[in-house]
């Protein structure tokens, strides 16, 4: 709710920034927007780096209606206006980077095994046995923690190539990445078919998923998620 609530506040201040600059005139507009690519790429906290979006553009257009242009007002270069404030940003801790990457699979893992669980206990419920949701190959495992990391860095880069409504953005989507991307995945499946009858297989019961569902949920809570 936190996260959701945080990006909510981010897209309205993008939103009304949008709207400030329709105000300018080209010049100040052009020069506006490529402060604002300076500050969307720079290490600044993403609802800080729009209030100070915010108190710029107005400043801006406060001093336009005096007759002055973005360059008499913010510098010769956009990017220098924000420069000591986007470089007193630390870089970004490994250990989030660390946290980052081992919370997919987890995440990846623990909706697998509660999934198993489920349709393992129905199924021992409705026919008496668990059939194939008891057995599983260890490359199917290996592949699911593997995969949930490539899937999730494949909808980021997506995402972060969309802009809203006259949002500027760096560059465009790069499509031939997307390309070869798609095509690892399907060797990768196509591969998979291979390599799953060379791994061995692992028998698992239904409530043995469940608890490991159930520790995978555990350290999402009180290792990724906490306060």
């Amino acid at each position: 709710m936190e996260v959701y609530i945080y990006t909510m506040k981010a897209k309205e201040m993008i939103k009304e920034n949008n709207t400030l600059r329709e105000q300018m005139t080209p010049f100040n507009r052009s020069y506006f927007e490529d402060m604002i690519i300076a500050m969307r790429a720079s290490r600044v906290d993403s609802i800080q780096a729009e209030v100070l979006l915010l108190d710029a553009a107005k400043h801006l257009l406060k001093e336009q209606s005096k007759g002055k242009n973005a360059k008499q007002t913010f510098g010769e270069k956009p990017e220098d206006y924000f420069k000591e404030i986007m470089n007193s940003i630390p870089a970004r801790p490994v250990r989030s980077k660390l946290n980052y990457y081992l919370m997919i699979p987890t995440v990846a893992l623990t909706c697998f095994f509660g999934i198993l669980a489920i349709a393992g206990l129905l199924s021992e419920w409705i026919s008496g046995s668990t059939g194939i949701f008891s057995k599983i190959s260890l490359f199917t495992i290996i592949a699911v923690g593997a995969g949930s990391i490539i899937l999730i860095e494949l909808l980021m880069k997506w995402i972060h190539s969309l802009a809203d409504d006259d949002a500027p953005k760096p560059k465009s989507f790069d499509i031939k990445g997307l390309g070869i991307y798609i095509g690892v995945v399907v060797i990768a499946i196509f591969a998979g078919t291979f390599l799953d009858t060379l791994f061995p297989i692992i028998t698992i019961s239904p409530w043995v998923s469940l608890i490991l569902g159930l520790v995978g949920g555990g350290l999402l809570k009180f290792i990724f998620f906490k306060k």
